[in-house]
């Protein structure tokens, strides 16, 4: 089947760019042709504020695209409507995740529908996590375009439906598992020397943006805890806070688990990710809000045991609980014995891993193939 994609991918950096490609390499594997449209530029150097928004890492995953799409630029919008009119797809995935999309996204859709495309848009947020007073305006005028929906959790089910009460094709596919970082070639202890951590201890993981949502407030309260219960564990806090860092830094003093907790305030490029997730033993994912992790993804991808939150469960999740314990958003205290109950939980095997990471692709692929008369080949 032809099939045209919109989205980041290489040199963009973060979780929508490596889905998009990881998707994109799936699809090609299952005997499917497929056109990549991504973005000339994203965001406006002021709207954006991390460090950059490209990574250009050597060892990236990489997929062919064209790269036409600039969201300021009406004229990119035309250009980008032509190349997918030319390649004359039999469906069109338009992935939504933030409004600033939106009048861009709502051009591309409208004239390609009124060449009877058929529009399948794939949904990461219904609407932002930190939503504005216009953003429900501009995602019901983008998403009412789509013909098909995916989704991926219930509960974001319930938010499209909340926004689109009479969209009725909405399928849903949880959030894959990544592997798209080339593991280091150090060791544990070698990783720990080189970022003067103490090789003996046990470290729980936070990774990703900073941000209110991700509750690492809540993971600090909940780290405290176990210091107080005698559990030997670091703290290893690493990306760029998108928020007031002292506000961190103060309650980590009043905690008195200073030497405790670890912060790597910066962008990891890819090639150095795989170090933090090969030197930690157990992930948090603390989320008051939101609605999936691509980081979480990311540790179950290199076995690490995990814990998350209630407000990111989806299918796939439920069904590894050991692998994944849920507790309740907010709640540090049940924060803190999930943590406890996973320093103990092993390292899975490759095996087990390359298991899941193809169980949660094939049940995208079936979301998609479920969008579409023609059937897709799993990869």
């Amino acid at each position: 089947m032809k099939i045209s994609m919109i989205g980041p991918v290489y040199p963009y950096r973060g979780g929508i760019s490596h889905f998009t490609t990881m998707l994109a390499k799936r699809l090609l594997a299952a005997g499917h042709e497929l056109q990549v449209v991504s973005f000339k530029k994203q965001y406006p150097t002021w709207l954006y504020p991390g460090e950059s928004d490209k990574d250009f890492s050597p060892s990236r995953e990489r997929v062919e695209a064209e790269y036409l799409l600039t969201p300021l630029n009406p004229i990119s919008w035309h250009n980008s409507v032509q190349a997918i009119s030319n390649f004359k797809p039999q469906q069109v995935i338009v992935p939504w995740w933030v409004t600033f999309w939106g009048p861009a996204f709502h051009h591309i859709i409208s004239r390609l529908k009124k060449q009877s495309l058929p529009i399948t848009i794939l949904i990461h947020n219904t609407m932002p996590h930190e939503a504005r007073p216009w953003d429900r305006f501009v995602a019901l005028r983008t998403l009412e375009g789509g013909d098909r929906f995916i989704v991926m959790t219930e509960k974001e089910k319930g938010r499209l439906l909340s926004l689109l009460p009479k969209a009725k094709k909405i399928n849903i596919a949880s959030l894959p598992i990544y592997q798209v970082f080339k593991e280091s070639t150090l060791s544990k202890p070698e990783i720990r020397r080189q970022f003067k951590l103490p090789e003996d201890q046990i470290f729980i993981l936070y990774f990703g943006f900073i941000r209110p949502y991700k509750g690492l407030h809540v993971l600090l309260d909940a780290f405290k805890m176990l210091i107080d219960r005698g559990v030997e564990t670091h703290l290893l806090i690493v990306g760029e806070f998108w928020e007031d860092k002292m506000r961190y830094l103060s309650q980590i003093k009043s905690l008195g688990i200073e030497n405790r907790v670890h912060i790597h305030d910066s962008y990891i490029p890819d090639d150095e990710v795989s170090k933090f997730f090969k030197t930690s033993d157990v992930f948090a994912a603390p989320y008051i809000g939101g609605t999936q992790s691509a980081a979480l993804k990311t540790a179950l991808g290199f076995g690490l045991p995990a814990v998350a939150t209630d407000v990111i469960l989806d299918d796939f999740l439920l069904s590894y609980p050991k692998q994944c314990v849920i507790v309740h958003a907010g709640d540090a205290e049940a924060l803190a014995i999930g943590l406890q109950s996973q320093i103990i939980h092993p390292v899975l095997g490759q095996g087990k891993i390359t298991e899941m990471i193809d169980s949660s692709w094939k049940k995208m692929l079936d979301a998609i193939d479920q969008n579409s008369d023609i059937k897709l080949q799993s990869a």
